[in-house]
């Protein structure tokens, strides 16, 4: 099974290289065969996970005064310093 193609026969066989990746096959596409310049395909599935809004509820804490003015950055913003 060929993995690697040309950019040219990968124009002309885009189909098959679409099914070989989605097969989990990683294919590369070079520049007239040179390694310089290639590019690896590979599948995404599997990579994402969906979101579950809420699932770090309770297990994340912010500090105490997080959010309180810091005087060293306002006066950075002001042009103080």
């Amino acid at each position: 099974m060929q993995t690697q193609f040309t950019l040219r026969e990968a124009k002309a066989r885009l189909s098959e290289i679409l099914d070989l990746v989605a097969a989990g096959v990683p294919v590369e596409i070079t520049r007239r065969g040179a390694k310089r310049g290639c590019f690896r395909i590979v599948s995404t599935e599997g990579t994402f996970q969906t979101r579950s809004p809420g699932a770090l509820k309770n297990r994340i804490t912010i500090a105490a005064g997080f959010d309180d003015e810091d005087p060293g950055i306002i006066a950075d913003f002001e042009g103080a310093h």
